[in-house]
């Protein structure tokens, strides 16, 4: 029997010490998995021959990245296990702490399920002619014995009947101006530290650092690049709002405080001048606005 990846399942689901996903998403691809070290004691024997007599198991982490085409629903779920925050009137915060997930993962011969995963890194991906991807790379702490065929849970019904946002249907307005944009990347980085094993064979906890965030993309260079995005005063921009619409549901990012040094423009030959932006955001004390804001209205 070969086993074909278009006949795999993903699901997920708040962490359990024996639950299983509660969710199961479309997916793009997976490389969630468990990855073994091995102890050996190679000591002086005598001999140039290595020995591999006294060879243990040793740690092992939970890792890999899962690429998913968002439907709105799915953002629901997603967005508390990206951000940490839980959902108020549609809105989700950066928060504190992170809460932990569950991955069950129907490779055909066998289930596998993972379980105090955390979302070490969510990129948001968007470009002309493509759907709104995201990426999310996920740190865990231990797996389950192999599963038999068959024990996937029955969560097809919870697969979303919507359709993913495209990248048309955004609009970017920054410092009150609407500016074009292409090639949008998003990336919340938790800075998890991943070396916390202890006296476990397994991590005992994953920590996360101070969270980094980034919105890069590429625009025009005319007079709205020159005015509003160029060079902007070292304390940032606070009034900047990333939009996805298709008309029944809704994504908005709001920013707290922007920062950048000054954007270089570069000539690559006779075509159009297009800068590449990266700004950093952080959370605006002074107005009480946190680093980014999103709402999920759908």
């Amino acid at each position: 029997m070969v086993t074909m990846g278009y006949a795999t399942q993903l699901g997920l689901g708040p962490q359990h010490a024996t639950n299983l996903a509660t969710r199961q998403f479309e997916f793009q691809s997976c490389s969630l998995n468990k990855r073994q070290q091995l102890v050996r004691a190679q000591g002086i024997r005598g001999q140039r021959s290595p020995s591999g007599d006294a060879t243990q198991p040793g740690t092992y982490a939970v890792d890999g990245s899962l690429l998913l085409l968002p439907r709105p629903d799915d953002l629901d779920f997603l967005l508390p296990y990206i951000l940490g925050g839980a959902e108020a009137a549609d809105k989700f915060d950066l928060a504190e702490s992170l809460p932990e997930l569950v991955a069950t993962i129907d490779k055909q011969l066998y289930v596998e399920t993972y379980r105090g995963l955390k979302v070490s890194r969510a990129i948001f991906r968007s470009a002309q002619g493509q759907p709104l991807s995201l990426e999310l790379q996920l740190e865990g702490r231990t797996k389950d014995n192999l599963a038999a065929a068959g024990t996937f849970p029955s969560i097809a019904g919870t697969l979303s009947a919507k359709l993913p946002y495209v990248h048309h249907q955004a609009t970017w307005i920054f410092d009150g101006t609407p500016i074009p944009l292409n090639d949008l990347v998003l990336t919340i980085d938790q800075q998890l530290e991943t070396n916390h094993y202890n006296n476990s064979q397994t991590r005992t906890t994953i920590p996360p650092g101070e969270p980094e965030l980034t919105l890069a993309f590429n625009t025009h260079h005319d007079a709205n690049f020159h005015a509003k995005l160029r060079e902007i005063d070292a304390a940032g921009v606070s009034a900047a709002q990333l939009k996805y619409d298709n008309g029944n549901d809704r994504l908005t990012i709001d920013f707290g405080r922007l920062q950048k040094p000054e954007t270089p423009v570069d000539i690559r030959g006779k075509q159009s001048l297009r800068p590449e932006i990266t700004l950093a955001a952080y959370a605006d004390t002074a107005n009480n606005l946190p680093p980014i804001r999103f709402t999920n209205t759908n």
